[in-house]
């Protein structure tokens, strides 16, 4: 049974990352800043991102809202991966992952190693939502959160944790979720959805009546996880070798 499970290890979906350069589409083609639908201004937003790792990949979802400019205010990330790897560990364990792909483990919900840093993005898809649907889309993550669901690479992981959201939003989604690599799903999800090639959202500006805690932090040799309520953009300034 071990054998099988480590035969099938390409095919699972949550890695660690490693050195990659987000591949912007040519500028005719991209979108830079948030789209205005015909219905009104829509200053929500849910983005799928994939990664790059040092095995397959991660997909995780950034979600926040905008301000007149297009530029994010605030934010935060939702991705699913084995315990032991959120973005503040020092010497993550590669046991559960691995053990990830034969049995189910315990899991976390948040930003993973390397989800702050822009210069592993390998795809995202991004669409505009209302205020009821961002609603939905934080509750539904509070509520896993709250429920701790288990991990398996091969069943229950992190593209399927974001094909959920997809879902939950009314978007297509591609069946055989769970066999996925990340950036093949997110790439498919916006062909399936009419979306084109886009760019990163632009971080706002702290303002200087902003509590302190808002603002970016000096660089670290490592990123740190951020809170639940707020991740400004501090993906830049971080350490150019995470595990």
């Amino acid at each position: 049974m071990v054998a099988v499970g480590l035969a099938a290890i390409p095919l699972g979906l949550a890695a660690f990352p490693a050195s990659a350069q987000d591949t912007a589409a040519p500028s005719s083609t991209t979108q830079t800043s948030a789209p205005r639908p015909s219905q009104g201004y829509r200053p929500y937003f849910v983005e799928f991102r994939a990664r790059a790792a040092a095995s397959y990949g991660h997909m995780y979802v950034l979600y926040g809202q905008l301000n007149g400019q297009g530029e994010i205010v605030k934010s935060d990330i939702a991705g699913f991966h084995p315990k032991g790897d959120a973005n503040n560990c020092e010497n993550c364990s590669l046991v559960p992952w691995t053990v990830g792909h034969v049995l189910f483990v315990p899991s976390e919900i948040g930003a993973s190693d390397g989800d702050l840093e822009e210069k592993y993005v390998t795809g995202r898809y991004r669409v505009m939502v209302d205020g009821a649907t961002f609603k939905k889309v934080s509750a539904h993550v509070k509520r896993l959160k709250a429920e701790k669901p288990l991990w398996n690479a091969l069943i229950n992981n992190c593209v399927t944790f974001g094909n959920d959201i997809a879902v939950l939003i009314g978007l297509k989604t591609p069946p055989g979720s769970n066999l996925m690599e990340p950036k093949n799903y997110v790439d498919t999800l916006r062909e399936m959805n009419g979306g084109k090639p886009q760019k990163a959202l632009r971080f706002a500006a702290p303002s200087s009546s902003a509590p302190p805690t808002s603002a970016a932090p000096p660089a670290a040799s490592k990123p740190k996880k951020d809170s639940d309520a707020n991740v400004s953009s501090r993906t830049a300034g971080a350490s150019d070798t995470p595990r």
